[in-house]
C-alpha cells in the first residue's frame, strides 16, 4: 500500500469516527449530570433515519436536520422523565429507547419506502456541500505530485460537508 491509500485510509477513519466521538462526549455530559444515557445509540438512529426521511419527503437538507434533532431531544425527554421524574432505572430505559429505535426505524422505512428498512438516496441537490478551503488540491494527479503536508489538508481538511 502506498502513502496516498494510507492517507485514504486516514480519511475514512476520521469521517467515520466523528459521530461516534460526539455521541461519546454527549455520553460524557449527560454522565457528569447524574444520568447514564445508554439510548445514545437509538438516539443517534431514529435522529439519522429521522433525517434522512424528513429531507427525502421535503427535498431541503435543512428541514431533515431539524427533524433529525428535533426527535433526538424528544427522546432525551422521555428518557429524562422516565429516570429523573418517575425515578425509573436509567439503564432500562436506555435500553429501551435503543428497542424502540431499532425497531420502529424498520417498520417505518419498511413501510414509507419498501426498501428492505434503508431510505432512499438523496439527489445531489438535496445535500450539504462540501466546504473547500483556499489551496486545497481537488485533482488527483496533483496530489499524489504534492508534499505529505498538502495531502493531508487536501484530504482531511477540505472538501467535507
Amino acid at each position: 500500500m502506498d502513502f496516498f491509500t494510507f492517507v485514504q485510509l486516514g480519511d475514512a477513519s476520521v469521517r467515520m469516527a466523528i459521530p461516534l466521538l460526539l455521541a461519546c462526549l454527549a455520553g460524557l455530559f449527560s454522565e457528569r449530570a447524574g444520568i447514564f444515557d445508554i439510548g445514545l445509540e437509538g438516539k443517534m438512529l431514529a435522529a439519522a433515519f429521522l433525517s434522512a426521511a424528513v429531507s427525502f419527503a421535503s427535498g431541503n437538507v435543512w428541514i431533515g436536520l431539524l427533524a433529525g434533532i428535533g426527535i433526538s431531544v424528544t427522546l432525551s425527554i422521555i428518557h429524562g422523565l422516565a429516570s429523573i421524574t418517575f425515578r425509573g432505572n436509567q439503564l432500562i430505559s436506555g435500553v429501551a429507547i435503543n428497542f424502540f429505535a431499532a425497531g420502529l426505524t424498520v417498520v417505518i422505512a419498511q413501510g414509507w419506502f419498501a426498501q428492505g428498512g434503508r431510505t432512499p438516496s438523496l439527489p445531489k441537490d438535496a445535500r450539504f456541500n462540501g466546504l473547500d478551503f483556499p489551496g486545497a488540491l481537488t485533482r488527483v494527479r496533483d496530489k499524489m505530485q504534492a508534499s505529505p503536508g498538502m495531502q493531508f489538508y487536501s484530504e482531511f481538511v477540505s472538501g467535507h460537508s
